[in-house]
Protein backbone atom coordinates (compact mmCIF):
# COMPACT_ATOMS: atom_id res chain seq x y z
CA UNK A 1 0.00 0.00 0.00
CA UNK A 2 0.96 3.10 -0.59
CA UNK A 3 1.92 5.57 2.51
CA UNK A 4 0.09 8.08 2.83
CA UNK A 5 1.98 11.94 2.58
CA UNK A 6 0.58 12.50 5.95
CA UNK A 7 3.24 9.36 7.86
CA UNK A 8 5.17 11.19 10.31
CA UNK A 9 9.12 10.04 11.02
CA UNK A 10 8.71 6.47 12.65
CA UNK A 11 12.07 7.70 14.75
CA UNK A 12 11.24 10.86 16.10
CA UNK A 13 7.30 10.48 15.26
CA UNK A 14 7.37 14.78 15.18
CA UNK A 15 7.72 15.24 11.64
CA UNK A 16 6.46 14.05 8.51
CA UNK A 17 8.06 10.75 6.77
CA UNK A 18 9.11 12.18 3.62
CA UNK A 19 12.04 9.70 3.13
CA UNK A 20 11.94 6.21 3.24
CA UNK A 21 15.46 3.89 3.85
CA UNK A 22 15.30 1.01 2.00
CA UNK A 23 17.57 -0.99 3.87
CA UNK A 24 15.63 -0.06 7.22
CA UNK A 25 12.52 -0.71 5.92
CA UNK A 26 11.44 2.83 8.11
CA UNK A 27 10.13 6.28 6.84
CA UNK A 28 12.31 9.22 8.24
CA UNK A 29 12.11 13.17 8.65
CA UNK A 30 14.50 15.53 6.89
CA UNK A 31 16.81 15.92 10.22
CA UNK A 32 16.24 12.21 11.15
CA UNK A 33 17.69 11.18 7.62
CA UNK A 34 20.47 13.61 8.17
CA UNK A 35 21.63 12.05 11.25
CA UNK A 36 21.16 8.28 10.33
CA UNK A 37 23.56 9.03 7.02
CA UNK A 38 25.66 10.31 9.47
CA UNK A 39 26.16 6.89 11.15
CA UNK A 40 28.78 4.68 10.43
CA UNK A 41 26.86 1.60 9.98
CA UNK A 42 24.04 2.92 7.82
CA UNK A 43 25.86 6.47 5.86
CA UNK A 44 25.35 3.69 2.93
CA UNK A 45 22.16 3.62 3.13
CA UNK A 46 19.90 4.59 0.33
CA UNK A 47 16.54 6.90 0.61
CA UNK A 48 13.46 7.01 -1.46
CA UNK A 49 11.97 10.40 -0.67
CA UNK A 50 8.85 12.39 -2.46
CA UNK A 51 5.22 13.46 -0.70
CA UNK A 52 3.73 10.14 -1.89
CA UNK A 53 6.10 7.08 -0.75
CA UNK A 54 5.28 3.17 -1.66
CA UNK A 55 7.65 0.97 0.90
CA UNK A 56 6.43 -2.07 -0.50
CA UNK A 57 8.28 -1.07 -3.68
CA UNK A 58 11.42 -2.34 -1.93
CA UNK A 59 12.43 -5.32 -3.84
CA UNK A 60 13.25 -8.48 -1.78
CA UNK A 61 13.81 -12.18 -3.16
CA UNK A 62 11.27 -14.20 -4.03
CA UNK A 63 11.93 -17.08 -3.00
CA UNK A 64 13.70 -16.01 0.88
CA UNK A 65 11.44 -13.25 1.45
CA UNK A 66 14.89 -11.24 2.25
CA UNK A 67 16.13 -8.08 1.35
CA UNK A 68 18.81 -7.74 -1.38
CA UNK A 69 22.30 -7.21 -0.02
CA UNK A 70 24.88 -8.20 -2.85
CA UNK A 71 25.32 -8.03 -6.29
CA UNK A 72 26.73 -11.09 -8.56
CA UNK A 73 28.61 -9.98 -11.27
CA UNK A 74 29.21 -13.27 -13.00
CA UNK A 75 25.21 -14.12 -13.14
CA UNK A 76 24.27 -10.18 -13.41
CA UNK A 77 21.69 -9.73 -10.59
CA UNK A 78 20.94 -8.86 -7.00
CA UNK A 79 20.91 -11.89 -4.61
CA UNK A 80 20.17 -12.08 -0.75
CA UNK A 81 21.80 -13.26 2.02
CA UNK A 82 20.96 -17.04 1.77
CA UNK A 83 21.39 -16.85 -2.06
CA UNK A 84 24.48 -15.79 -1.78
CA UNK A 85 25.53 -19.11 0.04
CA UNK A 86 23.36 -21.36 -1.37
CA UNK A 87 23.36 -20.38 -5.30
CA UNK A 88 26.00 -18.23 -5.63
CA UNK A 89 28.79 -18.94 -3.50
CA UNK A 90 31.65 -19.01 -5.45
CA UNK A 91 30.89 -16.34 -7.80
CA UNK A 92 32.12 -13.04 -7.81
CA UNK A 93 29.86 -11.04 -5.30
CA UNK A 94 29.65 -7.41 -4.50
CA UNK A 95 28.26 -5.29 -2.03
CA UNK A 96 24.96 -4.16 -3.80
CA UNK A 97 24.80 -0.60 -2.61
CA UNK A 98 28.46 -0.57 -3.59
CA UNK A 99 27.69 -1.38 -6.77
CA UNK A 100 24.78 0.73 -7.13
CA UNK A 101 26.60 3.63 -6.58
CA UNK A 102 29.31 2.20 -8.85
CA UNK A 103 27.16 1.66 -11.75
CA UNK A 104 25.48 5.24 -10.99
CA UNK A 105 28.55 6.65 -11.16
CA UNK A 106 29.28 5.46 -14.69
CA UNK A 107 25.96 6.20 -16.10
CA UNK A 108 26.29 9.99 -14.62
CA UNK A 109 29.97 10.17 -15.80
CA UNK A 110 28.78 8.57 -19.37
CA UNK A 111 26.36 11.24 -19.30
CA UNK A 112 28.50 14.44 -18.47
CA UNK A 113 30.87 12.43 -21.74
CA UNK A 114 27.60 12.33 -24.05
CA UNK A 115 26.94 15.82 -22.96
CA UNK A 116 30.09 17.59 -23.42
CA UNK A 117 30.45 15.99 -26.94
CA UNK A 118 27.04 16.81 -28.08
CA UNK A 119 27.95 20.80 -26.89
CA UNK A 120 31.32 20.53 -29.16
CA UNK A 121 29.28 18.77 -31.91
CA UNK A 122 26.81 21.61 -31.60
CA UNK A 123 29.88 24.22 -31.27
CA UNK A 124 30.88 22.59 -34.31
CA UNK A 125 28.07 23.00 -36.22
CA UNK A 126 26.89 26.38 -35.63
CA UNK A 127 30.76 27.13 -36.54
CA UNK A 128 30.18 25.31 -39.85
CA UNK A 129 26.84 26.93 -40.28
CA UNK A 130 28.04 30.38 -40.20
CA UNK A 131 31.44 29.55 -42.53
CA UNK A 132 29.11 28.16 -45.06
CA UNK A 133 26.53 30.89 -44.80
CA UNK A 134 29.64 33.37 -45.23
CA UNK A 135 30.72 31.46 -48.65
CA UNK A 136 27.05 31.56 -49.68
CA UNK A 137 27.10 35.13 -49.03
CA UNK A 138 30.89 35.35 -51.10
CA UNK A 139 29.41 33.42 -53.74
CA UNK A 140 26.51 35.31 -54.16
CA UNK A 141 28.26 38.87 -54.47
CA UNK A 142 30.60 37.37 -57.33
CA UNK A 143 27.88 36.39 -59.51
CA UNK A 144 26.15 39.32 -59.25
CA UNK A 145 29.96 41.51 -59.78
CA UNK A 146 30.18 38.81 -62.35
CA UNK A 147 26.51 39.52 -63.68
CA UNK A 148 26.66 43.42 -63.34
CA UNK A 149 29.98 43.11 -65.28
CA UNK A 150 28.52 41.36 -68.38
CA UNK A 151 25.25 44.13 -68.03
CA UNK A 152 27.98 46.74 -67.93
CA UNK A 153 29.32 45.31 -71.30
CA UNK A 154 26.34 44.98 -72.92
CA UNK A 155 24.34 48.58 -72.14
CA UNK A 156 28.02 49.76 -74.00
CA UNK A 157 27.67 47.96 -76.71
CA UNK A 158 23.78 48.83 -76.66
CA UNK A 159 24.67 52.34 -76.77
CA UNK A 160 27.23 51.84 -79.52
CA UNK A 161 24.86 50.72 -81.15
CA UNK A 162 22.27 53.25 -80.71
CA UNK A 163 24.56 55.91 -81.82
CA UNK A 164 25.62 54.56 -84.38
CA UNK A 165 22.23 54.49 -85.73
CA UNK A 166 21.45 57.88 -84.75
CA UNK A 167 24.34 59.05 -86.73
CA UNK A 168 23.78 57.57 -90.20
CA UNK A 169 19.88 58.83 -89.55
CA UNK A 170 21.25 62.21 -89.50
CA UNK A 171 23.49 61.95 -92.47
CA UNK A 172 21.02 60.37 -94.55
CA UNK A 173 18.07 62.81 -93.18
CA UNK A 174 20.36 65.88 -93.81
CA UNK A 175 21.05 64.29 -97.69
CA UNK A 176 17.01 63.83 -97.49
CA UNK A 177 16.53 67.04 -96.75
CA UNK A 178 19.35 68.87 -99.04
CA UNK A 179 17.64 67.02 -102.08
CA UNK A 180 14.12 67.82 -101.30
CA UNK A 181 15.01 71.39 -101.04
CA UNK A 182 16.03 71.22 -105.25
CA UNK A 183 13.20 69.76 -106.06
CA UNK A 184 10.84 71.84 -104.25
CA UNK A 185 13.17 75.17 -105.74
CA UNK A 186 12.73 73.29 -109.34
CA UNK A 187 9.11 73.18 -108.50
CA UNK A 188 8.50 77.14 -107.85
CA UNK A 189 10.46 77.73 -110.57
CA UNK A 190 8.48 75.84 -112.99
CA UNK A 191 5.22 77.07 -111.91
CA UNK A 192 6.55 80.87 -112.40
CA UNK A 193 7.48 79.82 -115.93
CA UNK A 194 4.07 78.12 -116.07
CA UNK A 195 2.79 81.77 -114.82
CA UNK A 196 4.83 83.02 -117.55
CA UNK A 197 3.59 81.67 -120.37
CA UNK A 198 0.09 82.16 -119.74
CA UNK A 199 0.57 86.09 -119.11
CA UNK A 200 2.50 85.75 -122.86
CA UNK A 201 -0.71 84.42 -124.59
CA UNK A 202 -1.39 88.02 -125.76
CA UNK A 203 1.70 88.92 -126.93
CA UNK A 204 2.53 88.83 -130.71
CA UNK A 205 4.07 85.93 -131.96
CA UNK A 206 7.09 87.62 -132.88
CA UNK A 207 7.93 88.88 -129.51
CA UNK A 208 6.07 85.39 -128.03
CA UNK A 209 8.63 83.47 -130.34
CA UNK A 210 11.65 85.72 -128.55
CA UNK A 211 10.19 85.07 -125.24
CA UNK A 212 9.47 81.58 -125.51
CA UNK A 213 13.35 81.38 -127.42
CA UNK A 214 15.14 82.39 -123.86
CA UNK A 215 12.80 80.43 -121.52
CA UNK A 216 13.37 77.57 -122.89
CA UNK A 217 17.08 78.32 -122.43
CA UNK A 218 16.46 78.37 -118.81
CA UNK A 219 14.27 75.31 -118.49
CA UNK A 220 17.06 73.48 -120.43
CA UNK A 221 19.30 74.65 -117.87
CA UNK A 222 17.65 72.64 -115.01
CA UNK A 223 18.90 69.11 -114.75
CA UNK A 224 16.15 66.83 -112.86
CA UNK A 225 18.46 64.34 -111.19
CA UNK A 226 17.13 60.89 -110.46
CA UNK A 227 16.20 59.86 -106.85
CA UNK A 228 19.02 57.94 -105.40
CA UNK A 229 18.03 54.49 -103.95
CA UNK A 230 16.01 54.76 -100.51
CA UNK A 231 18.51 53.72 -97.65
CA UNK A 232 18.10 50.71 -95.83
CA UNK A 233 19.02 49.58 -92.03
CA UNK A 234 18.53 46.42 -90.46
CA UNK A 235 19.25 44.71 -87.57
CA UNK A 236 19.74 41.02 -87.48
CA UNK A 237 19.81 39.60 -83.48
CA UNK A 238 21.46 36.41 -82.47
CA UNK A 239 19.85 34.33 -79.40
CA UNK A 240 22.41 32.84 -77.53
CA UNK A 241 21.81 29.23 -76.88
CA UNK A 242 22.07 28.25 -73.13
CA UNK A 243 25.24 26.81 -73.65
CA UNK A 244 26.81 29.80 -74.86
CA UNK A 245 25.53 31.44 -71.79
CA UNK A 246 26.68 28.96 -69.73
CA UNK A 247 30.21 29.38 -71.37
CA UNK A 248 30.78 32.60 -70.16
CA UNK A 249 30.18 31.34 -66.30
CA UNK A 250 32.61 29.35 -64.81
CA UNK A 251 32.38 26.04 -62.41
CA UNK A 252 30.33 26.46 -58.97
CA UNK A 253 31.26 23.86 -56.91
CA UNK A 254 28.81 22.34 -53.98
CA UNK A 255 31.26 20.10 -50.61
CA UNK A 256 29.08 17.54 -49.21
CA UNK A 257 31.28 15.75 -46.27
CA UNK A 258 31.14 12.46 -49.22
CA UNK A 259 30.21 13.79 -52.33
CA UNK A 260 30.89 16.49 -54.77
CA UNK A 261 28.20 18.48 -56.70
CA UNK A 262 29.50 20.95 -59.74
CA UNK A 263 27.87 23.87 -61.71
CA UNK A 264 28.87 25.86 -64.72
CA UNK A 265 29.24 29.17 -63.08
CA UNK A 266 32.18 31.76 -64.15
CA UNK A 267 32.95 34.96 -66.41
CA UNK A 268 35.20 35.00 -68.79
CA UNK A 269 36.01 38.56 -70.33
CA UNK A 270 35.98 38.43 -74.09
CA UNK A 271 36.74 42.30 -74.22
CA UNK A 272 40.05 42.03 -72.36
Amino acid sequence: MAQAAASTCEICTAGPGEHYCQQCDQLFCGSCKLSHLRTKISKNHTFLSGPSINKEEKLFCTEHEEMFLFYCDDCDTPVCRICSVEKHSRHLMTDLTKSAEKLRFEVVKNIEAKVTTSKVNLSKIEKETKTYRDEVKAVIKTITEEGNYWKNLIDKKVGSFVRLLHDEEQKTIQNITALTKVYRRDIENCQQWEKKIKEMETMADVLLFERLKKLKVDVDNIDLKPVPEGSYVSYRNKKPSGTEIDSLFGEMQFKPKKSQKRYKYTCKRLWE
